[in-house]
């Protein structure tokens, strides 16, 4: 059992500890209270939501094994307690709706209500991916717990739904706004990011085997990552896994020695592109 923790903590509450009942609601209720506002929009149907998700979870802590964190088990409960909702109520929030909605979880400034407005008007699959993700933080795998799909199917949501949040705020504000802060900043960004890269030996020297491994981030398949030389040319990394590519070359015996700027590059089958910037060295 991997989260003995949260499954002590749920046996304490069993037990009749009331202090260990009060921590439980205590320190789950404004995340839940938070992931079901944005997914429906409205503050008093999040709370009624929110109550009642603590209502199930009370009668269904007997059977939590532990198999998950109790926050992803109990964020499972509070999506089952949405797609209820979601199908007696469906609703189209306008713009000048949501101006006028006042929220005190939330800051008021023009990234939030251009966040939230973009996020209502996501479809249900799309909305609840992003906002498990970038607004609750789950992972990817804790979000196919939660939702009950392939983490494959989530990937694929998650890019889209940033492909959509970017033409909706791009057609609000087309033009980069100094008012707007670092999450609007996370929407508008690639949906590709080279996250990790090793190379062994460092230094690097003439005539030895140089080994590289990257590890890429990416809401959709990655096509190829490749690395720009400072001569001009470039080298194919060979793809290990979804996320992590390889490449083993040797250093010609005429290198020069010194350190050299390398631009790592990926991209994906969509057509997003990614970066980054390093150097090798030669001695």
């Amino acid at each position: 059992m991997r989260n003995w923790k949260d499954k002590r903590f749920v046996q304490r509450i069993l037990s009749g500890d009331k202090e260990a009942a009060e921590q439980f609601v205590v320190e789950n209720y404004d995340a839940l209270f938070r992931f079901l506002r944005n997914l429906t929009g409205s503050k008093e149907d999040a709370e009624d939501l929110t109550q009642q998700t603590f209502l199930r979870a009370w009668e269904a802590l007997p059977k939590f094994r532990g198999d998950s964190s109790l926050s992803t088990w109990l964020h499972s409960i509070a999506y089952h307690e949405y797609t209820h909702w979601l199908r007696s109520k469906r609703e189209h929030v306008p713009l000048d709706e949501i101006l006028e909605m006042p929220d005190e979880q939330m800051e008021q400034n023009l990234e939030a209500v251009l966040l939230r407005w973009a996020i209502a008007r996501l479809d249900a699959e799309h909305r609840e991916v992003f906002v498990l993700h970038y607004v609750q933080g789950f992972s990817v795998s804790e979000i196919a717990q939660i939702i009950g799909v392939p983490k494959g199917t989530v990937k694929s949501r998650l890019f889209f739904a940033r492909q959509r949040l970017r033409e909706l705020l791009s057609d609000v504000i087309p033009e980069p706004n100094p008012a707007l802060g670092k999450n609007y900043q996370e929407v508008l960004k690639m949906a590709v990011r080279i996250a990790e890269v090793t190379v062994t030996p460092t230094p690097l020297r003439p005539g030895v085997s140089a080994h590289a491994k990257c590890k890429v981030e990416a809401d959709a398949p990655v096509k190829r990552v490749y690395a720009l030389l400072p001569d001009g040319s470039s080298i194919t990394f060979r793809k290990v896994s979804e996320t992590e590519f390889e490449l083993s070359e040797q250093v010609p015996w005429d290198a020069p020695s010194g350190t050299f700027p390398v631009t790592l590059v990926a991209e994906t089958e969509t057509g997003e592109r990614a970066t980054l910037a390093t150097s090798i060295t030669i001695s």
